[in-house]
């Protein structure tokens, strides 16, 4: 249990408590209406300032934490180099495979039609593996790689069209925006079009699509365009984006994440009618909130909840690496902290009880609980015995669906990572 004490320091604080062990075992955990939630702030402001001073590569990811992966790399340490050699033999790391970008990417319901669809978001995923592997390696050929896929889309794609256009494009820019840090900070050989090209492509063909949120989609939606419209902010130093996307951002996560502090019912969000039938439509017909940690998705499947936890984890990452740590001054960690703990068990045993989703839960989560557990138990010191057990089956984190969205590879850079 973390004191409420601890809440109220803002600066960002490293913990390094001992190694987990892959041989460790928990009980299996029954879940009741009873919220163990830990003191913390659980009001629903956060600061949405952009930082006086920039930090780069500062999108999900940094230099001093990508240089901690190389060390244990180097030094043959565990978790990270079995995870890493893992995402080194999975076929999009393949320095034979050569990108595909469609002027015109067109991406119905579930990418129906898939018009490049897939072939964008495998590239920019494809992309992101060789970037951190350049990081890691020093291998100027995964430079090359990564600086190869930017280029060939940036210099080629005008537009995303059809009902999924928002989604697709933040799912892509996320990853792309990761890449772009990394390289461009690392000054490895991306020439000055090349750079010019995909500042162009963000602010044209991106971010057009992504920042002004979307208020009546499913909560993912949203979370993930202001992860890619933040991540875009930071590459182009653009402070109005910065604290417009953050205060989207902001709004949307007490909104997608319930605590009983909130009320009998959750925040009803951006342009939802503030009556309960509203609220419970659209909270997937979830009718009772007794326990902190549900999620406006829990009751439609786990895996969308698992992307919408993702991208408030991959975006309070990136604000903490510009100088904000949300998740100790915010309640964002609580609520991280809470549909962990709450949803974790059911993913490894524990019957989901008839009061949650009428006892009924589809689709698995994703592997996206690495991060959060390393900001919340590694770096924090608080307790999540139901998560950690998630973290040790998931491992090594991979891309987690037949094709790649924006998670990947989490264990290789989140790990017990002190930074």
């Amino acid at each position: 249990m973390v004191p409420t004490a601890f809440w109220a320091q803002l600066a960002p604080i490293a913990l390094l408590p001992s190694v987990i062990s892959a041989a460790c075992t928990l009980p299996k955990t029954s879940i009741s209406a009873t919220s163990t939630t830990p003191p913390g702030p659980s009001g629903t402001s956060f600061p949405t300032q952009a930082p006086q001073s920039w930090v780069h590569p500062g999108v999900f990811v940094s230099g001093p934490q990508l240089d901690f992966v190389a060390s244990q790399v180097r030094a043959s340490g565990e978790p990270y180099t079995e995870a890493f050699n893992a995402m080194l033999a999975d076929p999009l790391a393949s320095p034979c495979r050569t990108a595909k970008p469609f002027a015109t990417v067109e991406c119905g319901p579930t990418s129906t039609p898939n018009i490049g669809c897939y072939d964008e978001r495998e590239d920019s995923m494809a992309a992101y593996m060789n970037a951190i592997a350049w990081w890691v390696t020093k291998s100027k050929h995964y430079a090359d790689k990564a600086i190869s896929y930017m280029d060939a889309w940036s210099s080629t794609i005008k537009a995303h069209t059809n009902s999924n256009a928002p989604l697709q494009a933040a799912w892509s820019a996320a990853n792309w925006v990761r890449v772009a840090e990394i390289i461009k900070s690392a000054d490895v050989g991306w020439s000055t079009k090349g750079i010019q090209d995909f500042e162009t492509m963000l602010r044209d063909v991106y971010l057009p699509l992504m920042i002004g949120g979307n208020a009546k989609e499913n909560g993912n939606w949203e979370l993930v365009m202001m992860e890619a419209s933040l991540g875009a902010a930071v590459f182009l130093e653009d402070r109005a984006l910065y604290e417009r996307a953050l205060s989207t951002f902001a709004a949307r996560v007490p909104a997608y994440i319930y605590l009983t502090s909130d009320g009998p019912l959750p925040v009803p969000g951006r342009d939802i009618e503030n009556t309960r039938d509203a609220i419970v439509k659209y909270w997937n017909n979830q009718t009772t909130f007794p326990v902190d940690g549900i999620t406006q998705e829990t009751c439609r499947d786990f895996a969308h909840t698992s992307y919408g936890i993702s991208s408030i984890s991959h975006v309070a990452e990136t604000v903490r690496i510009q100088g904000t740590d949300l998740w100790a001054s915010t309640s964002l960690g609580m609520r991280i902290h809470a549909a962990l703990e709450l949803h974790s068990p059911f993913q490894t045993g524990s019957k989901i009880p008839d009061w949650l989703c009428n006892g009924n839960i589809t689709r698995s989560f994703d592997p996206v609980v690495e991060p959060p557990f390393n900001a919340l138990s590694f770096r924090l010191g608080m307790s999540l015995p139901n998560t950690e057990k998630l973290v040790l089956q998931q491992r090594p984190a991979p891309i987690g669906e037949a094709e790649p969205l924006f998670i990947g590879w989490e264990t290789v850079t989140n790990a017990q990572n002190p930074y």
